[in-house]
């Protein structure tokens, strides 16, 4: 289990940097263009017509990713008020329903986003030509993501112990 452990901490480590600097360059991305169509429409008089499909698919990953890194660190919201009324044991009751939840809508973002990808690649997003697939795949990848991040945390919450 040890190694398993050790070679999972690394392939972990760096899935979750790369999400981290993809995330960095959509959001970078994302500011341009939308500077860019702030700039073309009031100071040009004309913004870029790709502009709106470009930053809304953008802003569909950068959404999505970010929450497959929000569960990863375990940085979701949560209601807490009633953490001192449950004691530990509630507690821990608690964040397994919540692992629960976010696994069976992985599973959901999984199976249904994998159709609506296959869905979307008979259809092109206007102004930039691009198939609607490329914006659904972020639902897949998601849950794929959201998965590993539980297992880490599951596996981060064992070596506490």
């Amino acid at each position: 289990m040890a190694a398993f452990q050790t070679v999972w901490e690394k392939v972990d480590a760096v899935v979750f940097g790369v999400v981290k600097y993809v995330c960095v360059l959509i959001l970078t991305a994302l500011v341009a263009v939308v500077f860019s169509i702030f700039f073309g429409r009031y100071v040009l008089s004309s913004s870029p017509i790709w502009g709106e499909p470009f930053s809304l698919l953008c802003l569909v990953w950068i959404s999505l990713l970010g929450s497959a890194l929000a569960v990863r660190h375990d940085e979701h919201l949560r209601v807490t008020m009633f953490d001192e009324k449950l004691g530990k044991k509630g507690i821990f009751l608690t964040e397994i329903l919540s692992i629960a939840c976010i696994a069976v809508f992985s599973a959901f973002l999984i199976y249904y986003g994998g159709a609506l990808t296959r869905k979307g690649a008979m259809n092109n997003m206007a102004g930039i030509n691009v198939p609607y697939s490329v914006m659904y795949i972020s639902m897949p990848v998601t849950g794929v993501l959201n998965l590993f991040g539980i297992i880490g945390r599951l596996l981060e919450r064992r070596e506490a112990k």
